[in-house]
């Protein structure tokens, strides 16, 4: 989790256009394990993320990590 933290906001795009889509769907469980405890991780850059994110990906991402009985 820390190491969504890590990267500036301008570099989060180019980050997100690296990872083909297996690896953007593993990170949106990530994102969303994040915003499940707000008091421990920034949630305007999970956020942030979120949005780059869903950019590349659609909605699909979402269903897909929603309906995932795996968890990170």
């Amino acid at each position: 989790m820390e190491a969504l933290a890590g990267p500036r906001p301008a570099d989060i795009p180019a980050v997100v256009k690296q990872l083909p889509h297996f690896q953007l769907d593993i990170l949106m469980k990530f994102v969303y394990r994040g915003m499940a405890f707000p008091e421990l991780y920034n949630s305007s850059v999970l956020l942030t993320w979120h949005e780059k994110v869903t950019e590349v990906t659609g909605l699909g991402s979402i269903v897909r990590v929603m309906s995932d009985r795996l968890t990170v």
